[in-house]
Order: structure tokens, then C-alpha cells, then sequence
């Protein structure tokens, strides 16, 4: 993990780097987002090599998802990590948005949305990485259409 940009992330949209540079979001590059730091976090899977356009809408909105739901921050997904959580995950659509308990997914939320869905789709998840006791019973699927 490192918070300034890596060479890997040189072909980031500006807004996704602005996480990183400005934002001092975590860089997760490893194979795994448990590599991350602790808490409950955003972890912002930007599309690596797709240039999808819902890309940068996601990013502007990602500091203020993270504010609103109290979470401990965010975090943007390298391109190892974005592969394996796509595929472990059951093939997300991309840009998605997954909610980490200390590196563990619980949910994942794909492509933009109006604030208020953002906000009724990821509070549910947050609120399960929070308590914890919930995990088991959140499934990956809830937040993935």
C-alpha cells in the first residue's frame, strides 16, 4: 500500500489520481484489499484500462459518500486488487464502490448512482461492517444490481 501515486496508477482519470494525491486515499496494488488499512472503508474499483465514463462522476462523489457515512475513509483499488475482488465478488459491473471491514468485502455497490440510492444502498452495508455481527447475513449480491 502507498498513498502517493504509483507508476501503475500513471494512466488514472485526474479525478481518481486527486484521490490519492489530495485526498491521501490508500493505494491498494497488493493482490488482496485486506492489505488496506483498518476499519471501515469505501474501496473504489475505477475500471483500470476501460476508460468508463461513470469513472469520474464516481470519484468526485467518493469524499462525500465517505463523509456521509460516517465511514473511516476511502481507498482506490490497483489493478491486482480490482481483479481479484471482481472475481471474487461474482464479476461486478465496474466502476463499483466495495464496503471493507478491515480489508474484508461486505457488499459492493456498481456504477453511478443518484445521491439518495448511493446513500440507501451503501448505508445498509456500512452499518454491517460496523456492527460486525451482521456479516455472515449481508450477502455480497445485495447491492450489486
Amino acid at each position: 500500500m502507498t498513498l502517493t501515486r504509483p507508476d501503475a496508477a500513471a494512466a488514472l482519470h485526474p479525478l481518481v489520481a486527486r484521490l490519492i494525491e489530495v485526498q491521501g486515499y490508500p493505494w491498494l496494488d497488493g493482490e488482496t484489499a485486506g492489505e488496506g488499512p483498518a476499519g471501515v472503508r469505501l474501496l473504489f474499483l475505477p475500471a483500470h484500462g476501460r476508460g468508463h465514463v461513470e469513472t469520474p462522476d464516481i470519484a468526485v462523489v467518493l469524499p462525500e459518500l465517505t463523509a456521509a457515512l460516517g465511514t473511516d475513509g476511502g481507498a482506490v483499488a490497483g489493478p491486482a486488487c480490482e481483479r481479484q475482488l471482481r472475481e471474487a465478488l461474482g464479476g461486478i459491473a465496474l466502476p463499483a464502490i466495495v464496503v471493507l471491514r478491515d480489508g474484508v468485502p461486505v457488499g459492493s455497490l456498481s456504477r453511478m448512482r443518484d445521491w439518495d440510492e448511493f446513500l440507501d444502498r451503501l448505508a445498509p452495508l456500512v452499518a454491517a461492517a460496523r456492527d460486525g455481527s451482521s456479516l455472515a447475513a449481508t450477502p455480497l449480491s445485495t447491492a450489486l444490481s
